[in-house]
């Protein structure tokens, strides 16, 4: 089975939101919805963390083109890439 991508996930992800909030499906179909929900949710989390550790990785700091590792501050990290992440209607906001 091939892996989703970060935005495959994503989608897939507000689907199962979308099929929730509308508040059709029965009481099984809605089970199953949220675990693949939850799963989908912690895979895009560790694609984020990986992320964020190879700008960690990246980040080079000296004239002489040595890499340096730095951590980086979670509340800037969110910033430089404008994600948040937030429900509104049901569905998963990923603002630009």
């Amino acid at each position: 089975m091939k892996s989703k991508t970060f935005e495959e996930s994503l989608t897939r992800l507000e689907e199962i939101l979308q099929q929730l909030d509308n508040g059709q499906l029965n009481l099984e179909t809605a089970l199953l919805q949220y675990e693949e929900g939850v799963h989908l949710l912690k895979y895009c989390h560790k694609i984020i963390e990986s992320a964020q550790h190879k700008i960690e990785i990246l980040r080079s700091g000296d004239d002489d083109d040595s890499i340096k590792i730095e951590p980086v501050d979670e509340k800037e990290f969110k910033t430089k890439l404008k994600i948040d992440s937030k429900m509104d209607n049901g569905q998963l906001i990923i603002e630009n």
